[in-house]
């Protein structure tokens, strides 16, 4: 790219920028005639289009990589960044009489001591009644107090009164992408999720406590949580652009895919205003405490094979979601239970240990169970990151992240690891495979024992996987079969030109974004967890809905007038739900309304599984990945999905949307509701 075009291609970003800050939205550009309704958009107009920075007869979004071309980074220069493990601010245990009677104010940076319904001034819940009344009615309680602490629910069962809570701010602070970035150390502006003791300053590198993504948070099963998520961030006019060049102030935290009752979901319509603060209570209770579930070991309520694993949680305020994720609000929510029990040290435990710490002086909890956010940007010409508004297709980018540092190195004991990968989006597709060696194909197999979040019926080696927007796939990988300084590379062959999905072809050479380093044991190194071998018995699947007697809804994700919809309907917040009935159970058909257009489909709440795929019905042996319970399904172009859901214990509204977060921010959402 020469001189000139690199001007041209930074005044057009700059130009972006600035039309957003001013409060240009979608709406008002089409207005003015400079966005197209039929493509969505901008018109090639020099300065104006990235476009027509380099082909203004081209009907399609600028190439990463291509067309808009990041600062060079070194691969593999800056260390991996592990994520900060958050702990509670109080426990019921350190109370006086050991219940949450024993809050005081005091404990609380703000607002308070939490309540099972609103009462603070500060509680975004209050000006979100005062302004959207009409969300009295979303759940049983009229005041969005909290079904599963002591709300009007009459099933006693259904309600676990928080024993840890949690504090988490919403802030902006300058973030690293990479030392070699042109901000370099001083790092720029982000926004993240941090802890209450967090005092400012440069983030992204080690010892520091948030960037992006933010924290990990660990739960267990049986043991209700409740966070406080504090807006912290930049206040902005209601839905006007931040200083950012994109995002906006209020927040929306999203739980993916906890099944938490409905004014804990974080979904779009619930509001957390900047300066204010919204209570997220989580019961941490299996699916089916209404069906009589009771798990046969632990004695936690509901059914044990519908336990969740990694979870994370992400913002979610409707027409930003895509841009407020793409500014650092994402973070990762792993759980436990007597199956999947997060500690291989404990001896005498009867579910599978998978690898947690070894037992020498060296390591610390959680060292070898690791969640990685994979996570691609775009910069411009001066390194500032660049999020494409005027692309209604999706936004990619040619740098690939990796918990918020572009292609990092990690150092890896020799002994085996459990890797959670997450695809944080916001559009992105891969196809990830293991290779050994910096060139060469040598690729190596995984073992793969989750998919979103869900422990598979049975292990699978797989030498390749593809991993859609906000799909989740945990590995097992054994490190202990390599020589100290072996060089292992994580990398994408999937080929993805712009945000209508990947083409479907494999590249011969691929784009790294991670590599390990076998590193030399460390003197008393150890390794209890369980051994994994492909077909190992993991967790029993739940009884499949009985499809001969189940009521079919169909949806059609599709695109009309410029903009993105479900069932010919483009998103509106006052449109009445689709209802369903608790205790219910209905076979949902997805099928994609045409075009060469992938759309991951994610609703709320509820685990499904796959019933069928263009007509081929699961479960497939040739697809075992596919044959666990899911939360996103991939909905490839001209595709139907067939998948069997169950609607279980907490009443209320939910959404459910295209997971290429810039389709669902343009019109691609419906709501649905458990009555």
């Amino acid at each position: 790219m020469d001189k000139k075009q690199e001007r041209l291609i930074q005044r057009t970003m700059d130009t972006q920028r600035e039309l957003t800050r001013s409060g240009l939205d979608r709406r008002n550009l089409m207005k003015l005639g400079v966005l197209s309704a039929g493509t969505g958009m901008l018109l090639p107009i020099s300065g104006l289009s990235m476009r027509a920075a380099y082909a203004a007869s081209t009907p399609i979004c600028p190439i990463p990589g291509v067309d808009m071309i990041s600062p060079r980074t070194t691969p593999f220069k800056d260390p991996f960044q592990r994520l900060y493990e958050i702990t509670p601010t109080v426990s019921v245990e350190n109370l006086p009489g050991g219940s949450v009677a024993g809050l005081t104010d005091s404990m609380f940076l703000r607002g308070g001591k939490p309540t099972a319904a609103p009462t603070n001034a500060l509680d975004s819940k209050l000006r979100l009644l005062r302004e959207h009344p009409e969300l009295a009615n979303a759940t049983p309680n009229a005041n969005l107090a909290h079904q599963g602490w002591d709300g009007t629910d009459k099933n006693a069962g259904l309600l676990a009164a928080p024993r840890d809570f949690y504090e988490i701010r919403e802030v902006q602070h300058k973030h690293v992408w990479h030392s070699e970035m042109p901000a370099g150390a001083a790092g720029q502006f982000a926004w993240g999720f941090a802890p209450r003791n967090f005092a400012g300053g440069v983030t992204g590198r080690a010892g520091n406590i948030t960037g992006v993504p933010g924290p990990v948070l660990r739960q267990k099963y049986g043991r209700s949580h409740m966070i406080r998520m504090y807006n912290e961030l930049p206040s902005t006019a209601q839905d006007a652009v931040s200083a950012l060049g994109f995002g906006t102030s209020t927040s929306c935290t999203h739980m993916h895919n906890h099944h938490t009752p409905s004014e804990s979901d974080g979904g779009p319509l619930y509001y957390n205003y900047s300066g204010g603060f919204w209570d997220h209570h989580y019961p941490n209770l299996y699916a089916g405490i209404n069906q009589g579930f009771v798990s046969p070991r632990a004695g936690v309520r509901g059914d044990y094979r519908e336990a969740l694993g990694s979870l994370w949680f992400h913002d979610h305020k409707h027409d930003f979601t895509s841009q407020n994720v793409y500014a650092g609000l994402f973070a990762a929510c792993p759980i436990y239970d007597e199956v999947d029990t997060g500690d291989e040290t404990v001896a005498g435990t009867t579910g599978v240990r998978f690898p947690t710490h070894s037992q020498d002086a060296g390591s610390f909890p959680y060292e070898f169970d690791v969640p990685m956010f994979f996570h691609d940007r775009q910069f411009d010409p001066k390194g500032v990151d660049f999020f494409p508004l005027a692309c209604l297709d999706g936004a990619i980018g040619d740098k690939l992240t990796v918990n918020g540092t572009i292609q990092p190195f990690f150092k890896v004991q020799p002994r085996k690891y459990r890797i959670r990968m997450y695809n944080g989006g916001p559009t992105r597709f891969y196809w990830w495979w293991m290779r050994q060696g910096a060139t060469g194909s040598t690729y190596l197999p995984m073992t793969v024992i989750a998919n979103d979040g869900n422990l598979l019926p049975r292990a699978v080696d797989v030498t390749n996987f593809k991993q859609g927007v906000a799909e989740r796939f945990d590995l097992i990988i054994d490190f202990s079969k390599f020589k100290p300084g072996t060089e292992i590379f994580m990398t994408n062959r999937g080929e993805q030109i712009n945000g209508r999905g990947p083409s479907g072809k494999l590249l011969t050479t691929g784009q790294d974004a991670l590599k390990f380093i076998v590193d030399v044991a460390r003197p008393g190194l150890t390794d209890a967890s369980t051994k994994i071998v492909n077909g190992m018995a993991l967790r029993p699947l739940p009884d499949p809905v009985v499809v001969t007697t189940a009521k079919r809804k169909e949806w059609v994700w599709g695109r009309g007038n410029g903009v993105w919809d479900a069932s010919g309907a483009v998103f509106d917040r006052y449109a009445a739900p689709y209802e369903v009935k608790e205790g219910s159970a209905e076979v949902w058909v997805h099928k994609n309304g045409g075009g060469s257009w992938s759309h991951p489909i994610h609703p709320h709440y509820e685990e499904g599984r796959i019933l069928s795929y263009n007509g081929a019905a699961q479960p497939d042996p040739t697809a075992p990945l596919q044959t666990g319970r899911k939360d996103v399904y991939r909905l490839d172009p001209s595709a139907t999905i067939e998948t069997g859901m169950r609607f279980r214990d907490y009443k209320g509204i939910y959404p459910m949307h295209c997971h290429n977060v810039v389709h669902e921010d343009h019109g691609m959402m419906a709501m649905w509701k458990i009555v």
